[in-house]
């Protein structure tokens, strides 16, 4: 697992040297939009929901459709800000599926032949896997931490700040083991490992898996609690234009890590398994060396 983990590092490392040589600087165009349109939404909502608090005034169904509506728009902003890296996967799904396959026939000169049908068989693959992954991380083992920490600390005394932080490290090695399984699977599906075989795949190589998500997640996480920091400090001004820069300068920062995230998960699963040996690829050609 250790090794595993540490290749995992030095694959993300492999990635900006990677990027940097064949140009992959055109990838982080769409996901800049994607990023600055979620948040956008998110913080729309947002607002919403603070426009429809019913007043002392307010009669007693006009508070109950101010509640509703504002509830509404408080669950849509909570998606949107919490859960950003989702959405910024699903929708990225046909993106990365072309980074992943440029960047193996760079390395190996493995070709596909572009099928769109099979483009959007790749799109459906990772949607699924990414609401699989979201249920078990969110509602089995997140659910299930929380409460084999709340039953430890009812028969175990334990310090309420060292409960903390040993709760959100286990929490956050399952949350970067699945955000590592959603880029490996693509090179999965290429190899046409069924989900199940993907799965013990990932188990077998959980240190890599783990390693792809510990770059990008906590990024993601402090990146947001940040934003709404300065939302509330910063955004005084008429247009919160002070806001508005950092949130596009924070967008351009997070777009960068999904593709290298993609890249480095390439390189990385080469390493593991030999790419050009996939027997499904339509054509191979002469390895390249990636360090070079």
């Amino acid at each position: 697992m250790l090794n595993d983990f540490i290749l995992g590092l030095k694959s993300y490392i492999e990635a900006i040297k990677f990027i940097k040589k064949h140009n992959f600087w055109i990838y982080f165009i769409f996901p800049v939009l994607i990023f600055i349109v979620i948040y956008y939404l998110g913080f729309y909502f947002h607002n919403l929901t603070n426009e429809y608090s019913p007043g002392e005034d307010t009669g007693f169904f006009l508070s109950i459709w101010y509640y509703l509506i504002g509830g509404i728009f408080a669950v849509i902003s909570y998606m949107f800000l919490n859960f950003i890296r989702y959405f910024i996967i699903i929708l990225m799904s046909p993106l990365l599926s072309i980074i992943s396959e440029r960047t193996e026939r760079i390395i190996t000169g493995n070709k596909y032949k572009f099928n769109f049908k099979q483009l959007m068989k790749d799109v459906k693959r990772a949607l699924n896997l990414v609401l699989r992954n979201l249920f078990w991380e969110l509602c089995i083992f997140g659910l299930g931490i929380l409460i084999a920490f709340y039953l430890l600390s009812c028969f175990t005394p334990i310090d309420d700040e060292l409960n903390y932080y040993l709760r959100t490290f286990v929490i956050s090695i399952v949350a970067f083991y699945y955000y590592g399984f959603g880029f490996m699977d693509y090179i999965m599906e290429r190899l046409r490992l069924n989900l199940s075989e993907s799965v013990k795949f990932v188990r077998r190589h959980k240190g890599f898996a783990i390693a792809l998500g510990a770059v990008f997640t906590p990024l993601f996480h402090y990146t947001n609690k940040y934003l709404f920091y300065l939302k509330d400090e910063v955004y005084t001004d008429g247009n919160g234009i002070t806001f508005k820069i950092i949130l596009v300068i924070s967008a351009i920062i997070m777009a960068i890590v999904p593709v290298v995230s993609m890249v480095a998960a390439t390189i990385g699963i080469n390493k593991l398994v030999d790419l050009k040996n996939n027997e499904f690829a339509e054509k191979k050609g002469k390895n390249l060396d990636v360090g070079k």
